[in-house]
C-alpha cells in the first residue's frame, strides 16, 4: 500500500513538472524566459543622436526585459512625436543563447525632431509645413477675384491641412479652414471653418455680406462615391435685413471613374438635401439639389455630354438665397441674373471635340452646346415655368490647377453674349 502511494505521488510530481515545462515554452518550443539586452543599434536618425533615441526608447544595455519589449519600445518612440515611422526589431545573439538579444531601432524623423521641447519643436516645423499659393479667379456675374491661400500641412496630424484663403476684388473673403483624415468606422474625414465675405448680388445690385461657421464629416463608400454631412450657422446682411440661418446638409457625390476634366463613357452625379431655418420664421425650408451629367464617346475623341440640374425649395426663399438664372453655369446666351427664382430647372447638351492628345497633362478643345433653363417660384409648377433657351460654341483649356473657357452664346432672340471663366487655385 505504501509503495502504491509512493508511485502515485511520483506520477503527480512528474505531471506537474511537465506542465510547468510546457507552460514555459512558446509555440516554437523556446523557453519564454526573461531576456537580457546586450546591444542596441539605431538607424535612420540624422539630427537626433543615438543616445537620445535610446533614452526615449527607455531601454539600455544590460536591462532584463520580457517578450513585449518590441511593442513597448515602439509605443514609447511613437508617443514622443519625434518620428514619422518607427520599427523595432529583435535579434538573438546566437542560436543557443536565446536569452541574450540585440534591439535594432529604425526611425524616420519628423522635421526638427532634435528639439526636445514639444511646443518649440512644433513652432520650428511651421516653415517647412507651410505653403503660400496664389488665387486668381474670374466668376461670371461677380468679376475677378485675386488673393492667396496660406496653408499648414500635417499640423493637426498626418494628412491634415489648416489653411487661410484671402481674396479681394469681386469676392472679398477671408476664411480659416481645417480638415483632417481620421481612421474611423463611420467617417474618414472631418472639416470645419469660419469665413466672412462680401460681394455684390448680380441681380439686385446690392452688397451681400455673410459670416459663416461650419463643421462637417465625410466618408468614402466606394471608389468615386462619397457621403458627406455638414452643419452651418450664418449671419446675412442684405439691404436692410439681417438674418441668421441654420443649415443642415446631407449630400452624396459620385465623381465617376474617368480621371481628369474630360470624362468619356462615364457619369457624374451629386445630390444634396438641405434644411435651412431662418431665425424668426416658423418653418424651415427644405432644399433638394440634383446635378447629373453623362458622357458618351461618339467617334474618335468626340464626346457627347448631357446635363440635368434641379434646385428646389419647399417654400419661398429670402431674396439673397434665390437661384440665379443665366451665364455659363446654367444658361449660356443670357447674362447671370437674367432671372431669379426659388427653384431652378436646367438642361444642356454639348458636343465636345478635343484638340489635345489623350496622353497630355491637360485638355483643350472646342464645343458646341444647347441650353434651356427656367427659374420659378416655390408655389409654381415646373410645367407652368417659362423656359429660356440658348445655343452657341466655345473653347476650353484645362491644365493642373488652372482652367480657362470662352463661350459665345445666342439667346435665340437676336443677341449674342460672351461667357468667360478662369481660375488658378489650389
Amino acid at each position: 500500500m505504501t509503495a502504491r502511494r509512493l508511485r502515485r505521488c511520483a506520477s503527480a510530481v512528474a505531471l506537474a513538472a511537465v506542465t510547468v515545462a510546457l507552460t514555459a515554452l512558446d509555440g516554437y518550443g523556446q523557453p519564454v524566459a526573461s531576456e537580457t539586452v546586450v546591444d542596441i543599434r539605431v538607424h535612420g536618425n540624422h539630427t537626433t543622436p543615438d543616445d537620445d533615441v535610446v533614452a526615449v526608447a527607455g531601454v539600455a544595455v544590460g536591462d532584463v526585459v520580457d517578450s513585449d519589449v518590441v511593442d513597448t519600445v515602439t509605443r514609447r518612440l511613437e508617443a514622443s512625436d519625434r518620428f514619422e515611422t518607427v520599427e523595432v526589431r529583435k535579434r538573438y545573439r546566437s542560436l543557443t543563447a536565446t536569452d541574450r538579444i540585440a534591439l535594432v531601432i529604425v526611425v524616420r524623423e519628423r522635421p526638427r525632431a532634435s528639439i526636445a521641447n514639444p511646443v518649440v519643436r512644433a513652432l520650428a516645423r511651421i516653415p517647412r509645413q507651410s505653403m503660400f499659393l496664389p488665387i486668381v479667379r474670374y466668376d461670371e456675374g461677380y468679376g475677378m477675384s485675386y488673393g492667396a491661400r496660406f496653408s499648414l500641412v500635417d499640423l493637426l496630424g498626418e494628412g491634415s491641412r489648416l489653411s487661410a484663403p484671402i481674396t479681394w476684388g469681386g469676392d472679398r473673403r477671408v476664411a480659416l479652414e481645417a480638415e483632417r483624415p481620421i481612421a474611423g468606422v463611420v467617417v474618414d474625414r472631418v472639416r470645419a471653418g469660419g469665413s466672412h465675405g462680401r460681394r455684390v448680388h448680380p441681380y439686385f445690385g446690392v452688397d451681400d455680406r455673410r459670416t459663416r461657421f461650419w463643421a462637417g464629416a465625410d466618408r468614402q463608400l466606394a471608389p468615386g462615391l462619397r457621403l458627406g454631412a455638414e452643419a452651418a450657422r450664418e449671419e446675412v446682411r442684405f439691404r436692410a435685413r439681417a438674418d441668421r440661418l441654420t443649415r443642415l446638409t446631407v449630400g452624396l457625390e459620385y465623381g465617376g471613374l474617368s480621371p481628369g476634366a474630360f470624362p468619356r463613357d462615364d457619369v457624374r452625379v451629386s445630390a444634396a438635401l438641405e434644411r435651412m431655418a431662418v431665425a424668426g420664421q416658423p418653418a424651415a425650408i427644405v432644399r433638394p439639389r440634383i446635378d447629373a451629367q453623362a458622357f458618351k464617346g461618339v467617334g474618335g475623341q468626340a464626346v457627347l455630354a448631357a446635363r440635368v440640374l434641379f434646385e428646389g425649395a419647399s417654400a419661398a426663399l429670402p431674396p439673397y438665397e434665390q437661384t440665379l438664372l443665366g451665364g455659363g453655369g446654367n444658361l449660356r446666351g443670357w447674362r447671370v441674373g437674367s432671372r431669379v427664382g426659388d427653384r431652378l430647372m436646367a438642361a444642356s447638351v454639348e458636343l465636345r471635340l478635343p484638340m489635345s492628345s489623350p496622353l497630355s497633362i491637360g485638355n483643350a478643345g472646342f464645343r458646341m452646346f444647347y441650353d434651356t433653363a427656367a427659374a420659378y417660384d416655390a408655389a409654381q409648377s415646373v410645367r407652368d415655368a417659362r423656359f429660356l433657351k440658348g445655343a452657341g460654341a466655345g473653347v476650353f483649356v484645362t491644365v493642373p490647377f488652372a482652367s480657362v473657357h470662352l463661350d459665345v452664346g445666342h439667346d435665340l432672340r437676336g443677341s449674342l453674349r460672351l461667357h468667360a471663366g478662369a481660375g488658378f487655385d489650389f
